[in-house]
């Protein structure tokens, strides 16, 4: 098996996720504005021969006494296997992972998996533990949407028919305009959960998310007498919509019920191509 790292700019890198199936936090033009915020450089490593293909986006780290260690370089950045590849090939790819980051003195190594890329994560059993870290959720998207209301629990039932009632709205800003807002919006937001600082981004950081991410983002606003009341960040790739961040106004925190915002972009989904749609823990 070839095991190499590529760089951000190298154009191997996009090429290679054709063949992958991949998120939003696989895609180097992400990476590059999670890497200017956090002062870190992600990289790609790749394990390949004519049987199949193992990607996994790294940041390399030096912690206390200069020891090295390897870790995801976002919550999303799994490891992506290529289709059709067997347990025994990936194995053999994970220990060849394994082998060349221990000959670049990699002392440790910290792997996020993605339910939906790779739901089953045993083939990394045999070489290190497996840690939950909380539920994550995914709604698919191929039934009809009052099928998936559904199936909601009564109290996001009746949030959703409340968000209507009160005649709000949720659409994608296509212009932007509320980005500035949204970013306020977003840092209240971090402040009332007590959030770390890995998570308190600029708006530099989401203005660079916009711009190299393109159709690949949209933010979700709600509008309520002129100024933003929620806002969700909202990625897709690959066929998944992944709602990556939040933003609530206090004013509106109990008015508006975000449930809404879930129902209008659950609606939008399957007409635009997507099969899932995902929410981590902390959405």
């Amino acid at each position: 098996m070839d095991v190499e790292l590529l760089e951000l700019d190298d154009p191997r890198w996009p090429a290679l996720l054709t063949r992958l199936r991949h998120g939003v936090d696989h895609l180097p033009t992400a990476l590059a504005a999670y890497d200017a915020f956090r002062g870190h450089s992600s990289q790609l490593l790749v394990v390949q021969d004519a049987e199949g293909v193992l990607a996994v986006p790294l940041r390399l780290l030096v912690g206390p006494g200069d020891s090295v260690h390897a870790t995801s370089s976002e919550v999303r950045s799994s490891p992506i296997f290529s289709e059709g590849a067997t347990a025994r090939w990936r194995r053999g790819a994970i220990r060849e992972l394994l082998d060349f980051l221990q000959s670049r003195g990699v002392v440790m190594r910290f792997l996020r998996l993605h339910p939906l890329l790779d739901p089953d994560g045993a083939d990394f059993a045999p070489f290190g533990a497996i840690v939950d870290h909380g539920p994550t959720f995914d709604i698919p998207l191929d039934r009809p949407l009052a099928e998936i209301r559904a199936g909601m629990r009564v109290n996001h039932q009746r949030g959703i028919r409340k968000f209507h009632n009160q005649g709000l709205h949720c659409e994608p800003d296509t212009e932007w305009r509320y980005l500035e807002q949204f970013h306020r919006l977003y840092s209240l937001t971090m402040d009332r959960v007590g959030a770390s600082d890995d998570y308190r981004f600029s708006l530099e950081f989401f203005e660079q998310l916009r711009d190299n991410l393109g159709e690949h983002l949209a933010l979700w606003a709600t509008i309520v007498d002129g100024q933003l009341a929620v806002g969700h960040l909202v990625a897709q790739c690959d066929g998944i919509a992944e709602l990556l961040y939040v933003g609530v106004h206090p004013d509106y925190q109990r008015q508006v019920p975000q449930v809404g915002l879930y129902d209008s972009e659950l609606a939008w989904a399957p007409e635009h191509g997507l099969h899932d749609y995902f929410l981590d823990g902390g959405a």
